[in-house]
């Protein structure tokens, strides 16, 4: 039953009506005896909770469909929020510059948190540069989770 919610839970990104809807993080699990499905979403301008709930009418139309039904079950859908996540190169690369936190699995340099401007980006690492640690460049096997950080003086500034 899992795998058959996991994977209409994978057509999301290819359904043509959430073209330019980025799925950031699934997961499928449980509490007691419902299955929990998370959903967490961004695209250009922002999420709204009409598109959240246009989401979940869509995952709950697919799972309702299943044969056999899932007895018991419930839908998240919710935006990346102002501390998005970053979880591809792609990701850093988009947002170069702008401040995030790495979380990391492993020790580097003697520290498992690092907070800066994104720095360079590879195909296996992203360089942050934390005013404390210095240019630190960090393996994406390395991280245990990692997002922009937000900083409201950037919206004080914008022009109105």
């Amino acid at each position: 039953m899992r795998s058959s919610i996991e994977t209409i839970v994978s057509t999301l990104a290819s359904a043509p009506e959430f073209a330019g809807v980025e799925v950031l993080k699934t997961t499928v699990g449980r509490d007691r005896r419902a299955f929990v499905v998370s959903v967490v979403v961004d695209r250009e301008g922002g999420v709204d909770t009409d598109l959240c709930q246009a989401i979940s009418k869509y995952l709950i139309r697919r799972i309702d469909a299943l044969d056999p039904p899932v007895d018991d079950y419930r839908v998240e859908v919710a935006s990346a929020g102002l501390e998005r996540p970053l979880v591809t190169p792609e990701h850093f690369r988009r947002f170069r510059g702008a401040a995030a936190k790495v979380v990391t699995s492993l020790h580097i340099g003697n520290r498992v948190e690092f907070t800066g401007a994104i720095g360079a980006v590879t195909q296996d690492a992203v360089t942050i540069l934390d005013p404390h640690a210095g240019p630190t460049p960090i393996p994406y096997a390395a991280m245990k989770r990692a997002h922009l950080v937000y900083d409201p003086a950037q919206d004080l500034k914008k022009k109105r």
